[in-house]
């Protein structure tokens, strides 16, 4: 509380008390307004007799009212109460002085010696409560309103001096009686109201705060500045919708004023008032399009409803105004990652941290970014960086452990996550990228049960549902109808349609079987047809097998089964094993028997294929991977067959909507002796490609992948290297869906088929339904 109030100084003399005798010279200075003048003649006058408390007193008076000197006038009242230290009245002009020179305690030690001198004078005691009020002495001062009150209970000054100390002081059902009091002979007084409102919404009195509101209204009316004092009331007593409601009638009456609509932007506390928000700090813009702070909250109220692109446009009407401003560029990036724009919002995070290199946590957002865009190698480049400027702290443990989970690199990810969990008991994202790296350490039944735990957390996060559908889609039964054909240029077409399916019995277990009719032709003198000139064939296989994995890494598999070509039956079987000795390293080794079904000719022989084969992926970092292949087939015809292949590739391109993949390969297979049993037999084939794998991502459920390669191919009858190339489309849709479609398709000219044609074309479509 300021203490000019109090400056009232009753500093001119009572004129009824007798005075002593003043110099008149002074007294003319004074009716001629010369009052530096009328000071100096006082102070002459009290050089030859200082003990004249009077002059000192009207020295006090002239400083105060008329020089604007408080200071000045509160030494002279120290010297008039040194020479009449008995007179109550001077103790108490000296209060109000030093009150007025911002001497708050000195004045309330001037004060209470006037109360000692005359106990039962009101006006001291009145003084005294207001100064203790204002020095912060609410014992003192309510017993100074009190000790009035006793005497002069409807005194309305004491009463709503008393009301208020008990209010500072936390006795707020004491000040409540005391206000009402005080209104009750006062209801004209508007800042009491007030005053009382406040109190009530401290007090949670919702009730009386609403009653008070309206009968003020009702007596004096609304005003803008009204209904801002009630919005700061009613959030005072934690009531945001009606302290919304107040601001709004505030700009009701003050429609052209930008601040106070952006202030009513402000309020709205849920998203149920996000559109009012909205209007209001639409409507600040508007009338202060170029204010900076209007259009950072209105990007901020834009992204909090999920208007992202709102939100975008005010960030870039900011940089249309302030092209460095770091927070907009900070806001975009933000903002384009929430809508999905990965790329958009990697550019924006570049510059960004061009501007703002050392703010630590836009680093680690540019780096979930760059992951989820699947550029792992690169994400881990920045992981470095960010060590290296913020130190090895948890935040970058997280995150590090986030890139390696979902880079397939499931131990070391594993590892971290072990040592960040005690102390980090119940993080969701830590959960979350121990899910995803059981899956990949091939540990189902640990990663579903991390994934309940995950659920638990945040059972509604889209977050969360993403990764239920990545943990469980791979673990749910599912049968698959399928066709298909391959014609080459050879004219063996082999048409087929069958039925698959998988019953997942428990995480590590499941049973597999299926069957499928081929049909294959040829034309007549294509050297393929049956002895006994039939152009085409049918094969009809059926299987059944188990899968098993015994530890995260190796799992086992077998199945059996049979064919039936004209009547001719086959044993059909394959053992085959899954082995994966590090995060680097793959391999698959099986055995395999079948007809070897690939024109009328041989498949009427009966020619049954025995293979041996070693597949195996080495991706000794994050974008290098070595694909490669060793087989050995023996065939009931007496030849044999090998074969090796290798396929190095490196990552080039891994963004939103396309990874790219650059490599090349080599293949080279051949064959004892070509007798002539109806499959191409050279005694050495050799390819070698350039090669590009590119995937388009549609969706989280759709993708195209297109396969290209390119180079040289010989074998042993031809005299030197041919070129030739192929290209493979192939469509996921719904890889995550209870429907699951694949298509596929390609062309090719550089042969090496199991028939001799160097041209061919082939289609396949797969319809999976998931349980």
């Amino acid at each position: 509380m300021k203490l000019h109030w109090i400056v009232a100084l009753a500093l001119c003399s009572s004129a009824a008390n007798a005075a002593p005798p003043i110099p008149d010279d002074g007294l003319r200075a004074e009716m001629q307004g010369q009052w530096a003048a009328a000071v100096e003649i006082y102070q002459q006058s009290l050089k030859a007799n200082p003990a004249q408390a009077h002059l000192w007193e009207r020295i006090a008076d002239i400083r105060a009212t008329q020089l604007k000197d408080p200071a000045g006038a509160a030494e002279a009242m120290r010297v008039a109460v040194k020479y009449a230290p008995t007179d109550a009245r001077l103790h108490y002009k000296l209060s109000q002085a030093l009150a007025a020179a911002q001497q708050g305690p000195a004045a309330l030690t001037a004060i209470n010696r006037a109360v000692e001198l005359e106990p039962a004078n009101a006006t001291y005691l009145r003084a005294r409560g207001e100064l203790a009020t204002w020095s912060g002495d609410y014992a003192l001062a309510l017993a100074s309103f009190e000790r009035i009150l006793a005497t002069t209970p409807q005194d309305g000054a004491a009463q709503l001096g008393a009301a208020r100390a008990n209010s500072r002081s936390g006795k707020k059902d004491a000040a409540v009686t005391r206000y009402r009091s005080y209104l009750d002979q006062h209801p004209q007084d508007k800042d009491a109201m007030l005053e009382y409102m406040e109190l009530e919404a401290e007090r949670g009195n919702t009730q009386a705060v609403q009653e008070v509101d309206a009968l003020y209204r009702q007596r004096f009316g609304e005003s803008k500045e009204y209904w801002l004092r009630m919005a700061d009331i009613y959030a005072l007593g934690n009531n945001p919708t009606a302290s919304s409601a107040a601001l709004q009638e505030a700009s009701r009456l003050a429609p052209q004023d930008p601040a106070l609509h952006y202030r009513l932007a402000q309020s709205y506390p849920s998203e149920k008032e996000a559109a009012a928000a909205a209007a209001a700090i639409e409507r600040a813009v508007e009338l202060e399009p170029k204010n900076l702070e209007y259009l950072r909250t209105r990007a901020d109220l834009a992204a909090w409803r999920g208007d992202y692109a709102m939100a975008l446009d005010s960030h870039q009407r900011i940089l249309a105004i302030a092209p460095d401003d770091a927070g907009a560029h900070l806001g975009i990036a933000r903002v384009n990652y929430w809508r999905g724009e990965l790329d958009n919002s990697a550019d924006a995070y570049r510059t960004y941290l061009a501007q703002q290199p050392g703010v630590a946590a836009p680093w680690v957002e540019y780096i979930v970014v760059v992951t989820e865009l699947g550029d792992y190698a690169r994400a881990m480049e920045l992981l470095e960086d960010y060590r290296a400027k913020f130190g090895d702290n948890t935040v970058y443990r997280k995150q590090k452990a986030r890139v390696l989970a979902w880079a397939e690199r499931p131990t070391p990810a594993l590892g971290l996550v072990a040592e960040l969990e005690p102390t980090l008991p119940g993080d969701y994202d830590l959960g979350y990228t121990k899910t995803v790296a059981l899956h990949y350490a091939h540990r189902p039944r640990e990663a579903l049960a991390s994934l309940d735990e995950v659920t638990r957390l945040r059972p509604d996060s889209a977050e969360t549902l993403d990764l239920g559908r990545f943990i469980r889609t791979p673990l749910r039964s599912n049968a698959t109808v399928g066709f298909g054909y391959f014609t080459g240029s050879d004219d063996v077409t082999i048409r087929h349609a069958g039925l698959a399916g998988e019953y997942v019995i428990n995480p590590e277990t499941r049973l597999f079987g299926g069957t499928d009719l081929q049909r294959i032709s040829t034309k007549l003198g294509s050297g393929y047809e049956m002895t006994d000139g039939g152009t085409s064939i049918d094969y009809q296989r059926a299987w059944l097998g188990i899968l098993h994995r015994l530890s995260p890494t190796l799992s086992l598999d077998a199945q059996i089964g049979g064919g039936d070509a004209d009547g001719d039956s086959s044993f059909v079987y394959e053992i085959g094993a899954n082995l994966q000795p590090a995060d680097e390293l793959a391999m698959r080794l099986s055995h395999r028997q079948d007809m070897y079904a690939v024109s009328p000719l041989a498949t009427e022989l009966g020619i049954e294929r025995r293979a041996n084969s070693l597949y195996a992926t080495w991706a000794p970092d994050l974008r290098y991977t070595i694909d490669s292949y060793l087989g050995y087939d023996t065939f009931s015809d007496g030849n044999d067959r090998w074969e090796v292949s290798l396929a190095p590739r490196r990552a080039f391109v891994r963004n939103q909507l396309l990874n790219l993949d650059l490599g090349v390969s080599g293949r080279w297979y051949g064959f004892d002796e070509d007798p002539g049993h109806g499959y191409y037999a050279p005694s050495l084939y050799q390819r070698y490609a350039l090669t590009a794998f590119t995937y388009w991502k549609i969706s989280d459920d759709d993708g195209v992948s297109v396969a290209f390669s390119y180079g040289p191919y010989k074998d042993n009858s031809m005299s030197g290297f041919s070129s030739g190339g192929d290209i493979v489309v192939e469509g996921f849709f719904g890889i995550y869906r209870d429907w699951y479609l694949n298509v596929k398709g390609g062309v090719s000219n550089y042969g090496g088929g199991a028939t001799g044609g160097y041209d061919s074309q082939m289609f396949e479509i797969n319809l999976t339904r998931r349980f």
